[in-house]
């Protein structure tokens, strides 16, 4: 209904690039609310990074590197098996990569999603 005050999330590293944040499950349907961000964690355009939230974005305590090089903009989606989809630019802009990544890897198996 309304947008809170903004602030400035320290964790959430940015090169001014295009980053994604994509509601994943919701705490109704699958046991727990989870946000996905994507974007490039660093000062410069690297390290294509997907990180997970359990409370709306307050703290990430989930964060994977999914490309080490250089990597630009980013989107997220989830695809009809519940796998995450992060298509992203890397290797200077050269190639357009889809990463198709699991819950269970991205939090190194502390977490699946309930049938």
């Amino acid at each position: 209904m309304s947008w809170s005050n903004l602030t400035y999330d320290e964790t959430l590293i940015e090169p001014r690039c295009q980053a994604c944040i994509l509601t994943y499950t919701n705490e109704a349907e699958r046991g727990k609310n989870r946000l996905l961000f994507s974007n490039p964690a660093s000062e410069k355009r690297d390290k294509m990074t997907v990180r997970l939230s359990y409370d709306e974005g307050e703290t990430w305590p989930v964060s994977r590197i999914i490309h080490e090089g250089s990597s630009a903009y980013s989107c997220l989606t989830v695809l009809p098996d519940k796998h995450i989809g992060c298509l992203y630019e890397r290797d200077n802009y050269g190639k357009i990569t889809l990463a198709k990544l699991t819950l269970e890897w991205l939090t190194n198996g502390r977490d699946c999603l309930k049938e």
